[in-house]
């Protein structure tokens, strides 16, 4: 593991007496590392390791003596979290030069979000530019239909909330030879037990032997299978509302409304695309009121190897007998502790499809 300037320039290698690196896969990740004193300098912002395709930014230094021992912790988040920086804003009368033009994209999930990083990369006003310093990489097209609008998000929670539904995410990937950060959409590959690729499947199970310390949550709590959205526009002293409600293609007849206050400006659209636009926004938060079954478990030495025979992303099968459960999930989230020379990692799994019941 090495430590990089302000520049991304080599410091020093660093040896840490505890590392924590958190990978996820719809959300940035983060790390944190401890070092003896005599490895600190003020001058590290970034940790790397050619072992993980992530590149730490050092956000918060804390220094600490106990009982005649001292160490610095520094902690921080992967370079995916520097799209937060912008934001998606809405289109009208503005000062920012270089504002897009377009007021929504449609297409392939992938080719939408390089639509919007690319729309929102930099921000000019006068002679100040804000840049995220990262190039664009080449879209493959992939990914459901999707149809997003600029409405005031940050930008990578935005283009995370356009890949979702397609089961993709996006990567800062950082070329440490030629110092270059790129943005690239990434898609796990499907592990399934049934999976038609022909890739290794990968099941994890408690009759296997190859998982512990289990913890699965089911929740139906925020679940919601419908909505409507209301926009409100005045004009001549006149309030115009419009309500447009969307139903999702359910089993369970009995549903659950979610309400979306949108913010659009009825004047930039036609009568269909203001409807479509406004579907769009309900389909959109529907995506995040479903039902929960969280399910989080240990790693065994000697079974799978990590990043060789499974990754973030991938979709694998579970089997947990004693809950009755079969399914098949995405791995979410992977968050690596490595102590004294002892390596462990504990994995999340995103809500599963379920495929019967055992």
């Amino acid at each position: 593991m090495i430590a990089l300037d302000k520049n991304y320039k080599l410091l020093q290698l660093l040896r840490p007496t505890n590392l924590q690196w958190n990978r996820k896969y719809h959300e940035p990740g983060h790390f944190s590392i401890q070092l003896p004193l005599n490895q600190y300098s003020p001058e590290i912002k970034f940790i790397y390791t050619k072992d993980r395709p992530e590149i730490g930014r050092v956000v918060q230094t804390n220094y600490l003596a106990q009982q005649g021992y001292q160490y610095i912790q520094l902690s921080g988040y992967f370079e995916e979290n520097e799209l937060n920086r912008h934001i998606v804003y809405q289109k009208g009368t503005t000062n920012i030069i270089n504002s897009p033009a377009w007021i929504e994209k449609r297409g392939k999930a992938e080719d939408v979000a390089y639509s919007f990083f690319d729309g929102f990369k930099e921000i000019s006003i006068g002679s100040a530019l804000s840049s995220l310093g990262i190039e664009k990489g080449v879209s493959l097209g992939r990914g459901k239909t999707a149809v997003h609008t600029r409405n005031g998000e940050y930008l990578g929670e935005k283009i995370y909330s356009i890949l979702k539904p397609s089961g993709m995410s996006y990567r800062i990937r950082y070329d440490f030879v030629d110092n270059k950060k790129t943005f690239e959409v990434c898609s796990g590959l499907d592990r399934r037990e049934s999976n038609n690729d022909g890739n290794n499947p990968i099941v994890f199970s408690t009759k296997y032997g190859n998982i512990k310390n289990p913890n699965i949550l089911i929740s139906e709590e925020n679940y919601k299978n419908a909505g409507i959205a209301m926009n409100e526009q005045v004009e001549e002293n006149t309030s115009i509302i419009t309500t447009r409600a969307v139903f999702q293609e359910s089993v369970d007849s009995r549903y659950l409304f979610a309400y979306v206050q949108s913010a659009l400006n009825k004047a930039e659209y036609s009568d269909s695309d203001f409807s479509v636009a406004l579907e769009n926004e309900v389909s959109n938060a529907l995506n995040e009121t479903v039902k929960i079954i969280n399910i989080e478990f240990d790693a065994l030495m000697g079974s799978y190897e990590y990043m060789k025979d499974f990754d973030i992303g991938d979709e694998c099968t579970l089997e947990i007998p004693e809950m009755s459960l079969s399914a098949d999930a995405r791995l979410i989230g992977c968050y690596e502790v490595m102590k004294s020379g002892q390596w462990s990692m504990t994995m999340e799994f995103g809500t599963p499809i379920l495929r019967r019941y055992l």
